[in-house]
């Protein structure tokens, strides 16, 4: 009773991360691709720390999804091995996730190391703005999406005797955009990239109640097999173990 138990719970606990994993390599690859996030990615020349968060929960979410598709067949099968490589990969997984949940929130949320890494960036555009015209056209271009003003504040243009750009008025009122690119910038991506923490963390922290499970329900199979005086673990003959 308290085998099927177990592999009832294990088995629903996998179906559930399964769905999670698909939620999260969903959101990454909509991260990655999203259009006006991939323009500014590249033109902020931000890719190694933008993106480094989101492959390594892609990889993370992957393991997920294909040690699911394991743990199933070890509890079918009742196959130990199974079961134990189901937990070493279930691991794995999850130090890949809280990896990239930890680089993900530290590049991507407000007040965040993003924040002056983007504050940096942004003051090199400005300065290169008046003889690069990509430079002066990418700080355009978010100026009027995220509807900011300069790397610090619209106060940046007269403290450098340059004309605020009509890009930092709003396009209804005329008043001028009073945050900063870097902490609008941050602002604007911190809800993505939290919303996709949230659901990879909760992702890890079922996968750490699996492994438990698991741990637990390989313990009754071998106790059983020992009581019924048969091999430890018994699985069709393609898979019988030593």
């Amino acid at each position: 009773m308290r085998k099927i138990t177990l592999g009832y719970t294990l088995h629903a606990l996998m179906v559930l991360s399964a769905f999670l994993a698909v939620a999260v390599m969903g959101l990454c690859l909509w991260l990655r691709y999203e259009w006006d996030f991939k323009h500014y990615v590249y033109e902020l020349e931000a890719q190694k720390v933008m993106w480094t968060g989101p492959y390594l929960l892609i990889t993370s979410s992957s393991l997920a999804m294909a040690t699911s598709a394991v743990g199933v067949w070890a509890i079918a099968a009742e196959h130990c091995r199974l079961l134990l490589l189901f937990t070493l990969g279930s691991g794995m997984s999850v130090i890949l996730g809280l990896t990239g949940i930890s680089y993900t929130l530290n590049y991507g949320i407000y007040q965040s190391d993003l924040t002056p890494w983007l504050e940096q960036r942004f003051w090199d555009l400005f300065h290169e703005m008046d003889y690069n015209e990509r430079s002066a056209r990418i700080i355009r271009i978010i100026q009027e999406d995220i509807q900011c003003c300069g790397p610090s504040d619209w106060k940046d243009y007269p403290a450098f005797n340059k004309v605020v750009p009509d890009e930092c008025r709003n396009p209804a009122t005329g008043n001028i955009a009073s945050g900063g690119c870097a902490e609008e910038f941050a602002r604007w991506l911190e809800p993505k990239t939290g919303w996709l923490s949230g659901i990879a963390l909760l992702l890890a922290i079922i996968q750490l109640g699996g492994m438990l499970i698991s741990f637990l329900l390989r313990k009754a199979i071998l106790q059983e097999k020992r009581k019924e005086n048969k091999p430890y673990c018994l699985v069709p003959s393609l898979y019988s173990e030593v």
